[in-house]
């Protein structure tokens, strides 16, 4: 049976985190409340975990999963390539709801890339990210805790009556406000391209990259 341990979003207890990283550090599955949605949390840097998490959400195919950093530490180890206008877009909305796609170093485990040879990072503005982060000292997988497919879920609650197993602990932060999920931006091209609009608008990507504009209407 899954652990279930309540959790403060602005000032996590030590012992639920610790918790959730031991079963990261063990190659097990959590799922973890973000700023934006509940994610399903695995070491990324491990390829077996991250085949539970693909199982868990019922992913087939070639979709990527999005990875979560501490800091830009952690980037230089998933992409050698940083461009100015992503450097850009990390000092405007780093720490934030804004997922960069770069192109993924060799390092990086194909069952994140899924053969596209790109990966998207974001470094979160949640405490309880951030500290979960810190106590695991990997990057996180932060796929939505849902059926791939599926409508958002909000709570611990529904999202263990739509996943019943799998999931090894669930770090259970109330039920999160309805928004939407973080923003997409694929930096590989210039000038970047929104994948996915979401919580950054673009009205506030449009003042630091004006010419991201005219990838928006080809949408």
């Amino acid at each position: 049976m899954s652990l279930v341990l309540k959790v403060n979003l602005g000032q996590p207890e030590d012992k639920p985190m610790v918790l959730a990283a031991e079963v990261i550090q063990a190659g097990g599955v959590i799922v973890y409340p973000t700023e934006t949605l509940y994610g399903i949390g695995a070491n990324a840097w491990d390829g077996a975990a991250i085949a539970k998490v693909r199982a868990v959400k019922k992913r087939e195919g070639l979709k990527p999963i999005l990875v979560i950093i501490k800091d830009e530490k952690q980037l230089a180890a998933l992409t050698n390539e940083i461009t100015d206008e992503a450097r850009m877009l990390i000092a405007k909305f780093w720490p934030g709801p804004l997922t960069l796609i770069f192109r993924a170093t060799k390092e990086v485990p194909d069952l994140l890339s899924r053969g596209t040879g790109t990966i998207g990072v974001r470094i979160p503005s949640s405490p309880l990210c951030h500290r979960l982060l810190s106590l695991c000292g990997c990057p996180l997988t932060s796929t939505s805790a849902n059926i791939s497919g599926g409508r958002p879920l909000h709570s611990v609650d529904e999202i263990k009556r739509a996943i019943p197993r799998g999931v090894d602990l669930f770090l259970d932060g109330g039920e999160l406000p309805q928004t939407l999920p973080s923003t997409v931006i694929d930096v590989t091209v210039s000038p970047p391209r929104i994948i996915r609009r979401g919580t950054v608008p673009v009205p506030s990507l449009l003042e630091i990259i004006p010419t991201i504009a005219e990838e928006v209407l080809k949408q």
